[in-house]
């Protein structure tokens, strides 16, 4: 009877620690096209000194998540900051 309360408590400590658990990218790709560096909206970067076992940039982009090389971080904040530039004058020509 011990041992089903156990492994009860163990299963609802495990549901609700898993919620919490980060998403880790395993491995990076070094090449993601034009296309969808410009339609990031917003990227997280991921260091191996926490829970995760590698450096890498997580990148989302129309609803889909990427995991990128810390690499393309300058090329990445480049894109970013055309996109942006070229979002205020549509909006500043409306």
């Amino acid at each position: 009877m011990e041992l089903i309360v156990f492994g009860i408590l163990l299963s609802l400590t495990f549901s609700a620690v898993q919620g919490a658990t980060p998403k880790c990218c395993v491995d990076t790709t070094k090449k993601l096209s034009l296309d969808i560096l410009q339609k990031v909206t917003k990227y997280d970067v991921q260091t191996r000194h926490g829970v995760c076992s590698i450096n890498a940039l997580v990148l989302y982009a129309s609803d889909k998540r990427y995991c990128a090389t810390p690499r393309i971080e300058r090329l990445l904040q480049f894109v970013l900051k055309r996109k942006m530039k070229n979002d205020v004058k549509s909006a500043s020509a409306v």
